[in-house]
């Protein structure tokens, strides 16, 4: 109950600001920021058709919303914006990321920020692009084209070494829990032998008909085309070299996940590369030491998928950013860039995601 009234007040007070325009009037009264906005997939596009709707945004959609705040608000680049913020004055400041390096980034998105004249920037798996391969969370989604949850989690329990994630996995369906194939995917990023995971994951890929270079070939960029996005203004970002959670890695492996993977981008795109995206982006999926090993490979920002905006004073290594999707609502999106959610913050009540 005490979630869904938050949820009813921050949407009431949100609505309140778009459409009485006292956004504009919050925006000029709180401290300048960069708000940074984190998608996927742009659709529609072939390359998408089997995701899941929070990793996909319509390409109309995401125009619309950039076209509303590059009226109001310096749209740019994570990098650019960045080093605008700590020059200081100036409009405040708004980012789109897209995370992956997925081929409508390019086909679809591309032309469309071209038509409003804005930048992005696009971060990349460099093993994605380097050896055509995928992590197995597009193999888990491209499996449930072919199999239903319940016969994806009883292959899945048959393979596996460890009987317990298949009895809670089991679960799922047989008490009907709210979104299984959610729960299912969080079981084996989170609770599972990385390495059992992803050999059962490859058998039943494999049992399927899977062919791993024909999905990455669907799914991402070539290097030709990340060039062709860099040419066209989009800027390009590290986001390891396979996506692997780091702060569930040793701290040698991590070190070279983050390395190899800016280190292939330099290689291929033939200049620095200063912004990086942490795999899955949350809290618990990298650390200290992960923050302390991007800096040494030679990043200078670092980007989250913790919610809220950004000030001169946010760590560089942990900026926060907005994730958007098909269900994405404008007046959200404004509330938390105007500063509204932050105001109303000094008065207690905490309305950001």
């Amino acid at each position: 109950m005490k979630h869904k009234l938050k949820l009813a007040a921050r949407e009431f007070y949100a609505r309140v600001l778009f459409h009485t325009g006292l956004h504009a009037v919050v925006d000029a009264v709180m401290p300048r920021r960069l708000t940074i906005l984190a998608g996927h997939c742009v659709s529609p596009s072939p390359s998408s058709e089997h995701l899941p709707s929070e990793m996909k945004i319509d390409v109309h959609a995401l125009e619309s919303i950039l076209a509303w705040f590059k009226r109001r608000y310096d749209v740019c680049t994570i990098g650019a914006g960045v080093e605008k913020l700590r020059q200081g004055g100036g409009k405040s400041l708004v980012a789109l990321s897209m995370d992956d390096g997925y081929r409508d980034n390019h086909r679809v998105m591309q032309p469309m920020l071209q038509k409003l004249g804005v930048g992005a920037t696009v971060f990349l798996e460099s093993r994605a692009l380097d050896e055509r391969r995928v992590n197995w969370s597009h193999k888990f989604f491209w499996i449930l084209t072919k199999l239903s949850i319940a016969e994806f989690i009883h292959r899945y329990g048959e393979l596996c070494k460890d009987e317990r994630s298949y009895h809670v996995a089991n679960q799922y369906v047989t008490e009907g829990r709210e979104d299984p194939v959610y729960q299912f995917k969080r079981l084996l990023k989170y609770e599972t032998d990385p390495h059992d995971r992803d050999r059962v994951i490859d058998l039943i890929f494999a049992e399927q008909g899977g062919d791993e270079t024909r999905l990455a070939d669907l799914l991402y960029v070539t290097w030709e085309e990340a060039r062709a996005m860099q040419a066209a203004g989009i800027e390009l970002g590290g986001h390891t070299a396979s996506h692997a959670i780091l702060s569930k890695l040793a701290p040698a492996e991590a070190e070279r996940e983050i390395r190899e993977g800016r280190e292939s981008l330099k290689k291929n795109l033939g200049r620095e590369i200063p912004t990086f995206a942490y795999p899955w982006g949350r809290r618990w999926d990298f650390d200290d030491a992960t923050e302390a090993a991007v800096t040494r490979a030679g990043f200078k920002t670092a980007v989250t998928m913790h919610a809220g905006t950004n000030r001169p004073d946010t760590p560089p290594t942990r900026l926060h950013r907005l994730a958007i999707d098909e269900n994405a609502k404008l007046h959200l999106l404004v509330a938390e860039a105007c500063g509204g959610f932050a105001l109303a913050a000094k008065f207690g009540l905490k309305l950001s995601e």
